[in-house]
């Protein structure tokens, strides 16, 4: 086996790392719209052994030539003219650079990386050199290789967070010079709705780096304003809401891909120079004279593997690059929409922007262990145990239609709410979080728990809070908003829709501080803390009612059972602020049953359309 693997390991190296660069270029964008855990399972593993496959075997390389003496052979002339086809490799698809944000952080090491690799690759070269054609035909290789990584490089360093925040500037008023032709909004193709949001992406580079509104902009923030919700109140809001889609699709391409690069004049040029010198050196390689039997078969095959896939690729990444919003939004805004028109035509145009799934995670259902996992002692020993107990509660539903437009009617509502209320209304609403929403929907609360608890608190300790209120509140009013006979025939089905849609919020932030915390404000040790404490008091509570986990087949009754338990029995627990700080370091239970007895309470003589807003979570 050993002599086995040194006499092959080169070869072996080569084809794994050609498979991986077929699956990243096939596999690395679809992870924008696929939501299922196989793709992260090929991806991940891929994108990291993608690099430490193409470095070895570069080293191997470099390792044989420097112990070689004598004449070359034929064998290692060809295996030469492997080293630029590993720098092709080493710059990656254009369908994925980055496969976190923090990827892009280490541009720096990828230009070290850079430098070393290169310095390889020309010892390779030099070395391996013998006049001929081969020797000749690795020129133009290496040129292409170095255009790949060179780009690769620089769009890690133009995706970091220094560079994003020194380039996003707060918008201005030629950002919605795309938008400004429009007249009738209630029939806006897809085209039409690339360019508004295309228009708009400026501000979302903004929002991604938090860059705040200086003193110096704020005189131009009301035409901001204006700009942007005139579209939105005017277009469906199913239309809006593929607004929003279409950039973030955006922002996913400049923060994973090679978008930044692609899409300019120069990468142009570079994009069709590094495929004519690919293509060019294929054509002369099957060209060659028929001396081509000195070679190895083996090494031969593997040599045009390494052409052609490099040829195709390159095509493949230009029909991707031809059938992206970005090259449709180009061809409308240079007077091109009939081609466009056709190109979105065509059945091979199929542009997913996100997976149309939104992940939810019940805390209630966590508290009641419904699903126990097996070899727990194993999965402990591997530290891993609670990850996993996490990821199988973890559901993913597909977003109906009537959250999307609820969603964009109630940001349409508070935006204008902002602008007409008072300045101390507009100064809340940026200082703390959900403010200006409970002191306009609740103005006359006897006290300012609620206020209090909402929006002073830590992020995730509000996430918590706010899940344990609403989900009490679904489980309680769920008699009242399923069973006709019971609701009043008066009650509007407005109170119904916003009954589900705030459970489906809900347990949506709660699947973000769950299983993604990372996309959420950092809480350091504190938010484990209270997560890990709140599911311990949750799971002791459920466990200490009667007959609650030994009914499966009634654990929906048993919900609504514990969750009328569970409010009577912590309702009352707090009623003092001094009693609230000292909670907040602990399990949050508590509070979110303190919660929910005082939106109750608040919301009791509220019109029946507008009962359930107490179960919304942070709609506003």
């Amino acid at each position: 086996m050993k002599k086995l693997w040194n006499e092959w390991q080169l070869q072996a190296l080569v084809l794994l790392s050609l498979l991986l660069q077929v699956i990243l270029i096939l596999l690395g964008n679809r992870r924008k719209y696929v939501n299922k855990i196989w793709i992260k399972i090929i991806v991940w593993p891929a994108y990291l052994l993608a690099d430490l496959i193409a470095t070895t075997a570069l080293g191997i390389l470099t390792n044989r030539f420097a112990y070689h003496s004598g004449p070359l052979d034929a064998q290692l002339e060809l295996t030469a003219f492997w080293a630029p086809f590993l720098l092709l490799h080493l710059g990656g698809p254009d369908t994925i650079t980055a496969y976190s944000v923090e990827d892009n952080e280490l541009w720096s090491r990828h230009l070290l990386q850079l430098v070393g690799q290169t310095g390889f690759a020309f010892y390779i070269l030099s070395a391996g050199w013998t006049g001929s054609r081969v020797s000749f035909l690795t020129i133009p290789i290496m040129l292409a290789g170095l255009i790949k990584y060179g780009e690769r490089t620089w769009v890690l360093w133009s995706a970091s967070s220094e560079q994003r925040s020194k380039d996003s500037t707060s918008p201005h008023h030629n950002m919605f010079e795309s938008i400004s032709d429009f007249q009738d909004y209630s029939n806006i193709s897809d085209d039409k709705l690339l360019q508004v949001s295309y228009g708009m992406l400026e501000m979302a580079k903004c929002l991604f780096v938090g860059v705040p509104i200086t003193a110096r902009e704020t005189s131009i923030l009301p035409n901001h304003q204006e700009a942007t919700s005139n579209p939105l109140k005017k277009i469906y809001p199913k239309d809006a809401f593929k607004v929003t889609e279409m950039q973030l699709g955006f922002m996913y391409d400049l923060l994973y891909t090679k978008a930044l690069v692609s899409y300019t004049p120069c990468g142009i040029v570079l994009r069709l120079t590094s495929f004519l010198l690919t293509s060019v050196v294929l054509v002369l390689f099957s060209l060659a004279p028929h001396n081509v039997h000195k070679y190895s078969e083996v090494d031969l095959c593997i040599t045009f593997s390494l052409l052609v896939v490099a040829v195709v690729l390159e095509l493949y990444a230009a029909l991707a690059f031809l059938f992206s919003d970005r090259t449709l939004v180009w061809m409308r805004k240079n007077n091109f929409p009939s081609i466009s028109r056709y190109i979105t035509s065509l059945p091979i145009h199929r542009n997913h922007r996100w997976s149309n799934y939104m992940g939810q995670f019940n805390l209630l259902s966590y508290f009641f262990n419904e699903k126990p996992m097996g070899f727990r002692g194993i999965l402990e020993l591997l530290k891993i145990n609670e990850k996993l107990e996490k990821q199988r509660y973890a559901t993913y539903p597909q977003v109906p239609e009537d959250l999307k437009e609820w969603l964009v009617m109630h940001s349409i509502k508070f935006r204008d709410m902002l602008k007409k209320g008072p300045e101390d209304v507009k100064l809340m609403s940026r200082s703390a979080r959900g403010a200006a929403s409970l002191e306009s929907f609740l103005p006359n609360a006897d006290d300012q728990t609620i206020l209090f608890m909402s929006c002073f608190t830590e992020f995730h300790q509000t996430i918590i809070i706010w899940h344990i209120a609403t989900e009490l509140c679904y489980h309680l009013d769920h008699d009242y908003f399923t069973q006709k006979e019971i609701r009043p025939s008066s009650s509007a089905e407005t109170a119904v829709l916003n009954w589900k849609m705030s459970k489906r919020i809900s347990r949506y932030m709660m699947y973000l501080l769950a299983i993604s915390p990372e996309t959420l404000p950092s809480s350091g040790e504190i938010g484990h803390v209270n997560f890990n404490r709140t599911c311990d008091e949750g799971r002791i509570e459920i466990a200490s009612f009667d007959k609650v986990g030994i009914q499966r087949e009634r654990k929906h009754e048993i919900k609504i059972e514990a969750s009328k338990r569970l409010y009577e029995r912590h309702k009352d627990s707090i009623t003092e602020k001094s009693q609230i700080l000292k909670q907040l370091n602990g399990s949050l239970l508590s509070l979110g049953c303190v919660l929910a007895k005082h939106l109750t309470e608040s919301m009791r003589d509220r019109p029946e359309e507008e009962v359930s807003i107490r179960l919304i979570f942070f709609s506003f």
